[in-house]
């Protein structure tokens, strides 16, 4: 096992979750992507770099790479202790933006781990795909993020009997989606408080009508189903607020597209639009985008992005 020594990379796309009505269980997976350059055998303490960075933007505490690392030591090779790694991270999710930066660590790291234990530790079982996607879900408690992040595509995901459930489908070519991304950080744990400990059956049938809505807009791509689908009172009444500082561009922009979501728990939202309509829109998008930062003072960039189907790209070569 001392003479081992690999380069194992894994790129880990953009995942944008809920997408209005499918609260914790809805998300979708874009080429924009995270890449994360790790060394074996070479370390005997681990090590990191983040690419554009003196030091990592993060502390010791929040580097989610080595916490789901060690997790998977903890549940799939217990009693064998962590294979140190010198890491270099390369950034392109913005950090607590809505854009799954949290999950892509977290898959980064529980794969990295399969790697070391596929080759580290052969004699060892490595876990079943479906018991390796559950419990990298539960490491966010939620696999919204997490289960399109790993298989790419459309995603819909839960938690029954202790297992993953999940459904892979293909989002319609003819509507292009465009990301609103502002320079300030929402925390997820905070934007969670937030919302109600109960919901009236009302709102709760709401949601679920939409959440149906959303396989005969994936079946027939039809505009107006998509508007429907993204109809929300769970979440996003409660996180795009009036005190929302996106709010005036969204509101604005709104008026433009079919429909908005926002991203996860913020602060990105997601406009979507005819394919057909695209380059037209996001001339008048980013104008908006433009005046707003000129208004309000608050940078947001405009993005749009293709749906990524393939979900985490891994690679490795041996090394001397």
């Amino acid at each position: 096992m001392k003479n081992l020594k690999f380069k194992f990379q894994v790129k880990v796309p953009g995942t944008s979750a809920n997408l209005g009505s499918g609260f914790d269980l809805l998300g979708m997976a874009f080429r924009i992507y995270n890449d994360f350059h790790f060394e074996f055998g070479n370390a005997s303490e681990f090590s990191r770099k983040v690419k554009g960075f003196e030091e990592a933007p993060f502390s010791d505490r929040d580097d989610l790479v080595l916490e789901s690392y060690k997790k998977y030591f903890s549940e799939f090779l217990s009693g064998n202790d962590p294979i140190p790694y010198r890491i270099l991270m390369d950034l392109n999710l913005p950090m607590k933006g809505g854009l799954g930066s949290s999950a892509s660590a977290v898959v980064a790291g529980f794969s990295a781990g399969r790697f070391v234990q596929e080759k580290f530790f052969p004699e060892i079982p490595l876990p079943s795909e479906a018991e390796f996607l559950y419990k990298l879900a539960l490491l966010e408690g939620h696999p919204d993020n997490t289960t399109p992040a790993y298989l790419g595509g459309f995603v819909f995901s839960y938690f029954a009997d202790e297992k993953l459930y999940y459904f892979k489908r293909k989002f319609p070519k003819t509507i292009d989606c465009f990301f609103f991304l502002p320079n300030f950080e929402t925390e997820t744990n905070h934007s969670r408080k937030i919302l109600p400990d109960k919901y009236s059956v009302e709102d709760t049938i709401f949601n679920m009508s939409r959440m149906a809505t959303w396989w005969e807009f994936l079946d027939s791509g039809k505009p107006g189903l998509l508007q429907r689908a993204l109809e929300d009172r769970i979440h996003t009444p409660y996180r795009m607020n009036s005190e929302f500082p996106l709010l005036p561009l969204v509101e604005k922009a709104k008026e433009k597209l079919i429909g908005i979501s926002l991203s996860g728990s913020g602060p990105a939202v997601v406009g979507y639009a005819r394919r057909k309509d695209s380059k037209r829109l996001e001339k008048v998008l980013q104008s908006l985008c433009d005046r707003f930062t000129a208004e309000k003072g608050i940078r947001c960039r405009l993005l749009r992005l293709e749906p990524d189907t393939v979900g985490v790209r891994t690679a490795f070569r041996k090394i001397s």
